[in-house]
């Protein structure tokens, strides 16, 4: 697609002082050090939200290290063809990128030694950042090359690690990935703020799967994914499914309503906890939500569905919904 060329860089919002110490006390602030990112949709604000957690950790003096399942850190959205906000890395900060992406940088990022795998983008590498910059994270999307790359970049030195989820793809909440999830929504999801909330949802309940409590005796086991298909399978006399994590969860919201419907649960062997929500009230090429109109929707919705909101933050604005004590 053709742009129009312009004086003036479209303004992208980046993230406050408020908003990076109060999403980093949300999930560095529990002890993780390996934490996944999820949007609910496209331009959820997920990046604004890596971005925040990774100030917050180079704030405390720890080294970041960042992977992405999807290629992220382009201008550009290839969809909707609007500015995205780049991948900002500090000085000393560890990434998994490709060859190719190293040597279109510059001095910005310099070789630690290679992942040993392919990308979407090519050969990777495990690099570190000379400066503070923007970088381009290629896409890793099989699970057994992720997990390599998280265990890559502790072992150069990475203090906490993010991995950058992709838009329908659960696999970064998974046990042997990360240790906890947050989960961008947008306003770009719907006209209001109670229709982004419903249609977040299916991602956020999904993701906030508990873990099992006591023995499985009574719960049916699956070993593959929870679909709206496999609803047909539990007897009547069982108290729900039993899967290996969040990312087993693939219902859609009728799959989602048919189960509470006949009162079933859905428990996790390997839970990944859903920590924080990142909202984001911007609605592009339209009016913005409020910001606290949109998190107190979310808290609403997942209340309803019988899970209890986790910190809800806006990265940007500094608003932050707590749960109740």
């Amino acid at each position: 697609m053709n742009r129009t060329p312009s004086s003036k860089p479209p303004t992208i919002a980046q993230p406050c002082q408020a908003g990076v110490e109060a999403l980093g006390q949300a999930v560095w602030g529990q002890g993780y050090r390996r934490v996944a990112l999820v949007g609910a949709s496209k331009n959820a604000g997920k990046t604004t939200a890596l971005n925040a957690l990774s100030a917050a950790a180079a704030q405390h003096g720890e080294r970041v290290g960042l992977v992405s399942i999807g290629v992220d850190g382009e201008a550009y959205d290839a969809w909707l063809d609007i500015p995205k906000p780049l991948v900002r890395i500090e000085k000393g900060a560890l990434v998994i990128t490709s060859q190719q992406v190293v040597a279109e940088a510059g001095r910005l990022l310099s070789v630690v030694g290679p992942a040993g795998f392919a990308s979407a983008l090519g050969p990777t590498v495990v690099a570190r950042a000379r400066a503070p910059g923007g970088v381009q994270l290629c896409g890793v999307p099989h699970r057994e090359h992720l997990i390599r790359a998280v265990l890559a970049l502790e072992a150069a030195g990475a203090d906490r690690v993010l991995v950058d989820g992709a838009y329908h793809r659960q696999a970064a909440a998974h046990a042997d990935v990360a240790e906890a999830v947050v989960v961008a929504v947008g306003a770009i999801l719907g006209e209001t703020p109670d229709q982004v909330a419903e249609r977040a949802a299916i991602t956020l309940t999904a993701l906030a799967t508990p873990g099992l409590e006591g023995p499985a005796d009574g719960w049916h086991e699956l070993f593959g994914a929870l679909t709206d298909a496999r609803l047909a399978e539990i007897p009547s006399s069982c108290l729900g499914f039993l899967v290996e994590g969040p990312s087993r969860v693939l219902l859609t919201a009728r799959g989602r309503a048919e189960l509470e419907r006949r009162g079933l649960r859905v428990v996790a062997r390997r839970p990944v906890p859903l920590v924080a929500i990142a909202s984001n009230p911007h609605r592009p090429g339209g009016q913005d939500d409020g910001a606290r109109e949109l998190q107190d929707a979310i808290a609403r919705v997942l209340s309803r569905h019988g899970l209890r909101p986790p910190p809800i933050v806006d990265v940007v604005q500094g608003a932050v919904w707590q749960p109740p004590l």
